[in-house]
Parts: C-alpha cells; sequence; structure tokens
C-alpha cells in the first residue's frame, strides 16, 4: 500500500486499505498480512498486530528479504 506525496494526509491510505479490506473479505479472506520498514505505527493504529515472518503463509515465508528487516503485521477480518 504506497500513496503518492501529493495525497497524503487526505485519507487515501485509510480509503485503499478499506477497500482492500472488503474485497478480501468479500473473497473469504480472513486474515492480511503486510511487510513495513517504515510505517509501523499506521498499521498498529488500524488493528494489526506485531508478527514475524514465522507467521507468514510457508509460500511468502520464503521469500522474506531478511537483510531489508520489514516488520509483519497479521489483521484478523
Amino acid at each position: 500500500l504506497a500513496v503518492h506525496p501529493d495525497y497524503r494526509e487526505k485519507g487515501r491510505g485509510e480509503q485503499l486499505l478499506n477497500a482492500m479490506e472488503r474485497i478480501a473479505v468479500n473473497n473469504g479472506i480472513q486474515k492480511l498480512f503486510v511487510l513495513t520498514t517504515r510505517t509501523a505505527h499506521w498499521f498498529l493504529e488500524r488493528g494489526f498486530m506485531e508478527a514475524s515472518p514465522a507467521d507468514l503463509p510457508e509460500e511468502k515465508q520464503e521469500m522474506y528479504n531478511y537483510q531489508r528487516k520489514s516488520q509483519v503485521f497479521i489483521k484478523t477480518l
């Protein structure tokens, strides 16, 4: 999820996340996973919980880049 700098602080990220959550629920998805290196607080404020790479689906664990040191967050829908 990325918002162009010209549109930040205008609720666009919130709108995108809400739309993704609706689509996920409509498709029977029960959890959303996000990785971030910069915006942990934003996801925590929106109901995501801190997790670890081991909590990711197996195919995503294999792709996790430990050099980036991305934080993992999960939200149950």
